[in-house]
């Protein structure tokens, strides 16, 4: 029905943003690779973009799943959306942990936060439901 219907363009909505995730963080990554010339910013960069696909991708499932009920089963894969800020504190971690190897934080936070734009992408997009 109508719940069914809606659930499949959410899933497609979800996807879209994922996928503009990844596509932001590629094209960011490249210019980042032909403008520094520390090779670490860029890895840098991927790996915090990684992240944030992952975290974009946790939160369409969390989203998902509001407004469903305990049983609902098609309700799969919510346990990576409760689990979306483990990403952001595994970027921190990680970070932290090989800093002295010559990964950088700030490109770091500014690829976790490329799924904002993707985000910004998908408000600016004419949907015509």
């Amino acid at each position: 029905g109508v719940k069914k219907e809606n659930r499949e363009k959410f899933a497609a909505r979800r996807l879209a943003l994922t996928s503009d995730t990844f596509y932001f963080s590629v094209l960011i990554a490249s210019a980042l690779w032909l403008v520094s010339p520390n090779p670490f910013v860029t890895i840098s960069y991927l790996f915090g973009a990684l992240a944030g696909t992952a975290y974009s991708y946790g939160l369409g499932k969390y989203v998902e799943t509001i407004g469903g009920s305990i049983d609902d089963t098609d309700m799969e894969g919510a346990g990576v959306g409760q689990a979306r800020f483990a990403f952001l504190i595994l970027l921190f971690v990680v970070v932290g942990k090989f800093r002295s190897q010559g990964l950088v934080e700030i490109p770091s936070i500014m690829g976790f936060f490329t799924y904002q734009l993707a985000s910004l992408n998908q408000g600016l997009r004419e949907i015509d439901d």
